[in-house]
């Protein structure tokens, strides 16, 4: 009975379990209504009918338990009473005489002896008093209870249901939103095909649903809803279609005009193994891996504080060579993103001449593409910094190079020999954008990096014998012969994917490497 009592508190909210009954009566809901419902309506229909059937069970129950106790009540020898505020304890009149208080005036004092023998007394006729104002029928399913029990739980009960929802085949789904398949309107496969080559003539789309309705003339203003829920679903049933749209936009492309790169990982950002547990990293390591806006690196302890509407991104030479941007936790917020599909259509727009960029976000292997085009035209390099901008609009973003003026730098070169060897060197090059001092890499011939990559494939070669490399030849450039982690990170990353936490965890783990602090290495057998 406890839940009759405190149904804002009761532990069942916390630890709810979705039962077929829940099940069937959001089914009979929804048949009712005739219209697709998302998962918080549906959710708070849930909270509901739990929230009525605890009323109804007061109700059975308090006829075998007895009158609910109210002050201004009178109660004769025998009879029995039930008290809310002793967590719907029941008890029997067993004496009444009258009380004697001038501040109340004439009541009666009720003595009642409960099942477990003891006695307590209660007043009686008291007409002025607060407890007698409680409508403890409507405490349990009342607008305020239904609030705070939204408030405190709601996202819980929308997780456990969507989960419970999924596990049934009566209702289908469209990204949060449900609707009984047994009523949806038959979308024939002629229609299909009249999508396909709609969207063919668009050059793939995307088109909304709303538009596609009524180029198919299937709109008749009355059960647009409905009509829109039957197409997206056949729709996400086809293989021909993919939904791309940004988070509550549904929007339709066909997946034969997908780029190669949306629909595959580029060749430079295939992660070859697991990237490792590490624990115990400092505070200063875990800054500094961040600042390699590696989308690999997601065990960090430090979240973006309020919300980020402007990001600046490292190109590593995998993404500048893809032509792709990656989604950390700190560009996540500027990038559109979706609640189901793994695709999103967008477009960046460059902040100084306004040209806009045909962009996806491939959600699960956190990257944005569409940019090679871009960074060629702008003469960026491997260590650019790229400036992000969000707008009002999710679906366009703002893009730009960090500002600086053109000249010649003294950069980290990359140079390829005749046998295949690497070499790099200091060399003067011509620079258009801002860079980061250590993660700036000039690629003279990219042909020759390019096919590094492609017979590298069918190589098995450790990361540990290429981080050593990679440091005896870093090592050169400085008298001392110490190599930052970061000049390393970058360098690797010219010929193999390298997450940074990969290479974190093999100069930590072997012996070869000495730290010799401020994230500067040395090799040992250089001693």
């Amino acid at each position: 009975m406890a839940l009759l009592t405190n149904p804002i508190q009761e532990k069942q909210w916390k630890e709810l379990q979705i039962t077929p009954d829940d099940l069937q009566a959001l089914s009979a809901y929804l048949f009712e209504k005739e219209s697709p419902v998302p998962i918080e309506g549906l959710a708070r229909v849930l909270v509901s009918n739990r929230l009525e059937s605890a009323r109804l069970e007061l109700k059975r129950k308090q006829k075998d338990l007895g009158k609910i106790y109210l002050p201004k009540d009178l109660h004769e020898p025998g009879e029995r009473i039930v008290f809310p505020q002793r967590s719907w304890e029941s008890g029997t009149v067993t004496a009444s005489h009258p009380g004697n208080n001038p501040e109340i005036g004439d009541f009666t004092v009720l003595t009642v002896e409960f099942s477990n023998g003891s006695s307590k007394e209660f007043a009686s006729g008291v007409a002025e008093h607060p407890l007698n104002e409680v409508d403890y029928e409507a405490g349990a399913d009342g607008e305020a209870v239904h609030k705070a029990i939204w408030q405190q739980y709601g996202a819980e009960i929308k997780a456990k249901l969507r989960a419970a929802l999924d596990n049934q085949t009566d209702l289908v789904r469209i990204g949060y939103t449900w609707f009984p398949k047994s009523l949806l309107i038959d979308i024939g496969p002629g229609h299909l095909n009249l999508v396909e080559a709609l969207l063919d003539a668009r050059d793939g789309g995307p088109m909304s649903s709303a538009e596609l309705l009524s180029q198919l003339e299937l709109s008749d203003g009355e059960n647009d809803k409905l009509m829109e829920f039957s197409l997206n679903y056949e729709l996400q049933e086809d293989p021909r279609f993919d939904e791309v749209g940004t988070t509550g936009v549904i929007a339709w492309f066909l997946k034969k005009f997908e780029p190669q790169f949306v629909l595959e990982t580029p060749l430079y950002l295939r992660v070859p193994t697991r990237t490792p547990e590490v624990e115990d990293i400092s505070e200063a390591t875990d800054k500094m891996l961040l600042s390699t806006c590696d989308e690999q690196y997601r065990n960090s302890t430090i979240v973006p504080e309020g919300s980020v509407s402007e990001a600046s991104v490292v190109l590593n030479f995998p993404h500048w060579r893809s032509g792709t941007l990656p989604i950390t936790a700190e560009t996540a917020a500027i990038f559109p993103s979706a609640l189901e599909t793994e695709h999103v259509k967008f477009s960046l727009v460059d902040a100084a001449s306004g040209e806009q960029i045909s962009a996806w976000v491939v959600r699960k292997q956190s990257y944005v593409y569409g940019l090679r085009d871009w960074y060629e035209a702008q003469n960026l390099i491997p260590g650019s910094i790229v400036i992000l901008k969000a707008t009002d609009n999710p679906a366009l973003i703002k893009i730009q190079p960090l500002k600086k003026r053109s000249n010649k730098e003294w950069i980290k070169t990359v140079l390829v020999g005749a046998d295949g060897g690497l070499v790099i060197a200091l060399l003067r090059q011509a620079i258009y954008a801002g860079f980061h001092d250590r993660m700036a890499i000039a690629i003279p011939d990219l042909s020759t990096i390019d096919k590094l990559w492609e017979d590298r494939k069918a190589k098995n070669i450790s990361l540990k014998s290429d981080a050593i490399r990679m440091m005896n030849e870093l090592s050169k450039l400085n008298t001392q012969k110490h190599v930052h982690f970061l000049d390393l990170y970058a360098a690797l990353n010219v010929i193999r994917r390298t997450p940074p936490l990969d290479l974190f965890s093999i100069l930590s783990t072997n012996e070869e490497f000495k730290h010799v602090g401020d994230h500067y290495y040395h090799l040992a057998e250089s001693d």
